[in-house]
């Protein structure tokens, strides 16, 4: 059986939850246990240099504002690079620009920050993904029914994506 771990690195909890929620429907539906670290985690030094020599499955979950990813995101893939090459890697984003092009169903403009957020931070490190999704976060400074950008069904559906990789071998 395969070893999957989620690392993530959040600024204001989207990504946490997010990260839950996709490791709650690979438990439940696919019968996958997943290893949860925050690269954050300030209090413990094995979460944000984890080793991920054993795992075959690496999903990673960043949060996207002021234009970069939180910084342990890009940290953690450059000190892995090599040893991503032989996983497979499932790569999220929380950003509230990629929730609002997904929420105003303008999804030509949540494939191209797709693209912008996701593809190209990967590229320059030159780490390949399996699969990639930009959520929803939080637009900070907004009320609260217009802060939220997430599409829950859409992450379902990611998790569930990953689920059947997994188990496809």
């Amino acid at each position: 059986m395969s070893k999957t771990i989620l690392v993530y690195a959040t600024r204001w909890g989207a990504t946490t939850e997010t990260a839950r929620e996709i490791i709650k429907v690979l438990k439940e539906k696919f019968g996958i246990d997943v290893d949860l670290v925050n690269l954050k985690d300030k209090n413990n030094e094995t979460n944000r240099n984890p080793d991920i020599s054993s795992y075959d499955n690496v999903i990673l979950g960043v949060s996207y504002a002021k234009f970069n990813w939180a910084k342990e995101g890009m940290n953690f893939l450059k000190k892995n690079k090599e040893k991503l090459k032989n996983k497979k890697l499932f790569v999220f984003i929380s950003s509230a620009r990629c929730g609002g092009a997904w929420q105003s169903r303008n999804y030509e403009k949540h494939e191209e920050l797709q693209k912008k957020f996701i593809d190209r931070k990967l590229e320059k490190v030159g780490v390949q993904f399996t699969s990639r999704r930009g959520f929803g976060g939080y637009y900070i400074n907004q009320p609260p029914d217009k802060a939220e950008t997430r599409d829950w069904n859409m992450i379902r559906a990611w998790a569930e994506e990953i689920g059947e990789i997994i188990n496809s071998g």
